[in-house]
């Protein structure tokens, strides 16, 4: 009896993901009809209202603001939590010392960081830098120290014998060992970055996306509100398949090289 084979993962398809934004499209325009214009723009109305916006100057200068934001945040917190986790996996007692920490700032409410950061730093670019990195560094972190305890022990000790540097551990052994992880909190950390960030702006902020979102809903200028919803949703869109994914693949290119081991009878 042979042993069961198996299948390689599949690509995403492209077909699928398509029926799956209009399959969104049309229960957002179901939801508008039931709700009222009030509550709810069309994607029509909303992509009506997105041309206006792109015509306007006070546009760019809040998306602007939103997008060096994002940038800083989440490269600063991913930077430190990759690193940190770096550190942590070689040491046991960093790793240790760095643990309640890690778990206070996973355990805390972002409502409850943005309202201590909006006393400590008041409005402002520095209190929505400082909620994201405080909120993406975990994330990071936890992903890379756990990437970095399933590396293979003989495959350390073996770059001690050879005496590899720090530079090529990290670059031969512990980055491709550390890919999957990698890529999935990289992913993870940009979507919720931006929601960190505009969350934060709408809370406590005197420009951004997230400002412009709160200004609309206190006009119920719905338009307006959902049009930076699309716009929000095509920067993550944006960054996932020009940023993200170009990452995944030159981390994980050596996967693919592999030759694939079938089953035999």
């Amino acid at each position: 009896m042979s042993a069961p084979m198996l299948r390689a993962p599949q690509r995403t398809s492209r077909t699928w993901s398509l029926a799956g934004v209009l399959i969104l499209l049309a229960g957002w325009q179901i939801a508008a009809m039931y709700l009222g214009p009030l509550l709810m723009a069309t994607p029509l109305q909303a992509l009506r209202a997105l041309g206006g916006m792109l015509k306007n100057d006070g546009f760019w200068y809040h998306a602007g603001q939103s997008l060096g934001r994002i940038a800083i945040g989440v490269g600063l917190g991913c930077s430190i939590g990759f690193v940190l986790g770096v550190l942590a996996g070689h040491y046991a007692r960093l790793r240790g010392l760095l643990e309640p920490l890690r778990w206070l700032l996973m355990a805390i409410p972002p409502v409850v960081v943005v309202v201590l950061a909006m006393l400590w730093f008041g409005l402002g670019s520095p209190m929505v830098i400082f909620i994201t990195v405080l909120m993406m560094a975990p994330g990071m972190y936890v992903n890379t120290v756990k990437g970095m305890l399933l590396v293979d022990r003989q495959l350390i000790e073996m770059a001690h014998v050879y005496r590899y540097g720090p530079w090529l551990r990290l670059r031969h052994l512990y980055l491709p060992a550390l890919a999957a992880p990698l890529t999935a909190a990289l992913l993870i950390a940009t979507a919720g970055g931006v929601r960190l960030v505009v969350m934060a702006e709408v809370l406590g902020a005197e420009s951004g996306a997230g400002y412009a979102i709160a200004n609309a809903r206190s006009t119920f200028d719905s338009g307006e509100l959902y049009a930076w919803v699309i716009l929000i949703l095509l920067l993550v869109a944006m960054l996932e398949f020009t940023l993200l994914q170009p990452i995944q693949r030159r981390l994980t290119q050596w996967q693919d090289s592999t030759p694939a081991k079938a089953g035999r009878p």
